[in-house]
């Protein structure tokens, strides 16, 4: 009786320790994009807006259902890795020193993806939140083998939809 309570003792000991592991080191190595799970779905609406150090936003948005394909297809592919709060601190610079970028996704079902702190100086950091309960994947996340094309995006919107 001995042995078989030392043993679950154990176990949980084991159990415990992976779950700590998971959580404060697995889990941020392993790549995950919370966008690429709204890829089926029908986008119907994307904003972006730069913010420019002096207060002046540029601001852009799409309707076009191939253009907004084209936009969602660009953030379902990036290759991204969660972030602990302490690095990112360390890698996303101050707010008001930079230009940085902020957008919307908005699909059918109301649900909106927000994508924010965006630097130019810096632009493989990204923040991704929502407005849907239970929205898995809220939090700052790095890009990995490459950097967020801004001007790519800007590109697919077109001069006739940006609104400076």
């Amino acid at each position: 009786m001995k042995r078989f309570k030392w043993l679950a003792f154990g176990l949980c000991i084991v159990i415990l320790l992976s779950l700590y592991l998971y959580q404060n080191y697995i889990y941020y190595k392993i790549p995950f994009n919370p966008i690429k799970e709204y890829a089926s779905e029908s986008l119907v609406d994307f904003h972006i807006t730069k913010n420019l150090p002096n207060g002046e936003p540029v601001n852009g948005k799409c309707h076009e259902s191939k253009t907004l394909g084209l936009v969602l297809e660009y953030f379902s592919n990036l290759k991204l890795i969660p972030l602990k709060d302490n690095d990112k601190l360390t890698l996303s610079p101050n707010k008001g020193n930079g230009t940085y970028l902020t957008g919307m996704l908005e699909f059918k079902q109301s649900t909106k993806i927000f994508i924010s702190d965006i630097y130019i100086d810096n632009p493989t950091v990204l923040y991704i939140g929502s407005t849907t309960h239970g929205f898995k994947g809220t939090g700052y996340y790095k890009i990995v083998d490459s950097k967020f094309d801004y001007n790519y995006i800007f590109d697919l919107i077109g001069d006739n939809e940006t609104v400076e």
